[in-house]
């Protein structure tokens, strides 16, 4: 029983704690800031409230919210950050002295932060075994759940190293999850995933420069943290596009994986297949189109919804995915309708 305590979610109360004293320290920091011309000793007191800013509050969230429960430790990590930039804001630029130091810092602590991930992440995966038909996302949630032995956990566990593994890791001897028995369905080629990817990322490089040049006449941290936001953003679209060439629709004897990179997974039983053609069934949340900017050549209707599973452990009920398969469309109605 104390066990099953010690990784509780935090309850509201603790959450609540920890709101009331993000609103003391604020709230005391900004009276203080009105004042601080008048007061003696003003550095000193200058300092007082950086460490009230980037030593209690995440001390705090580390206490009410971290400690005893299944959040990870690492999430402390943006809660530094996050005070950083605001307390860039509370303190007047003539007392921000102290805040630069622990901006010299917030670099090693980001590096040491992927670090520990990373190595968390190896050890995990270690212990999740080689099973060579298993699909990496798969192992990797598996490896999450016996670290944090909590469902959603593992789902965001598993969607972040799947990101910097797809993203990063993944272009040099990664080859298509296709397991014995199973015929793999590749849908990117004619999509035009990779045209879209190339064009989104051109943006991304042209305003995201913009919108640090102009932030950083404010704020260099802020400006730095968007930029890292946006560049975090492009890695996740190179994932998700690498994701959807190495994990292709698999279709097997008794069942049809159905997936598209990192957005979509779902497990079919062919039984549930109501038909695979041009026509798309109607509309509403539970039609879903994997496809790009064109229109889906093929929608795989069932005869009842399935939950499909996103990133992050997010699921929803669908009865059809449209896809533009890199077969022809009539190869994909055959195999679909012929018997196994």
């Amino acid at each position: 029983m104390m066990e099953s305590r010690s990784l509780a979610a935090p309850s509201r109360a603790r959450a609540l704690a920890f709101v009331a004293v993000l609103a003391v320290v604020y709230a005391a920091s900004l009276t203080i800031v009105r004042r601080l011309a008048t007061v003696a000793h003003a550095d000193l007191v200058a300092i007082g409230m950086t460490l009230d800013l980037l030593v209690v509050v995440p001390a705090a969230y580390w206490a009410l919210v971290v400690r005893r429960t299944r959040v990870p430790l690492v999430t402390i990590v943006p809660v530094v950050f996050a005070s950083l930039v605001a307390a860039s804001y509370v303190l007047l630029a003539d007392r921000q002295a102290p805040l630069r130091v622990a901006e010299s810092l917030a670099i090693p602590l980001e590096v040491g932060a992927i670090s520990w991930i990373a190595w968390r992440a190896t050890r995990a995966l270690r212990r999740a075994g080689e099973a060579v038909d298993a699909d990496p996302i798969e192992r990797i949630r598996r490896a999450g759940f016996d670290l944090m032995r909590n469902e959603r956990a593992a789902a965001i566990f598993a969607t972040e190293i799947a990101v910097l593994y797809y993203g990063l890791f993944s272009w040099f001897r990664a080859r298509p999850h296709a397991p014995v028995g199973s015929v793999a369905v590749p849908h990117y080629r004619r999509s035009g995933r990779g045209s879209v990817l190339v064009v989104l990322l051109v943006l991304f490089a042209g305003e995201g420069l913009a919108i640090h040049l102009f932030v950083a006449r404010w704020s260099p941290l802020a400006a730095w943290f968007l930029t890292a936001g946006t560049a975090y953003v492009a890695l996740w679209l190179v994932a998700d596009h690498r994701a959807t060439i190495l994990r292709p629709i698999l279709v097997g004897c008794d069942e049809v994986v159905i997936r598209a990179g990192l957005r979509c997974t779902a497990r079919v039983p062919r039984a549930m297949i109501e038909r695979c053609g041009p026509e798309r069934p109607g509309s509403g949340r539970e039609v879903v189109s994997l496809a790009s900017l064109s229109g889906p050549t093929r929608w795989i209707t069932l005869r009842e919804p399935v939950v499909a599973e996103g990133p992050y452990g997010l699921r929803r009920r669908v009865r059809a995915f449209g896809i533009v398969p890199d077969v022809p469309d009539e190869d994909l109605d055959r195999l679909l309708a012929a018997p196994c």
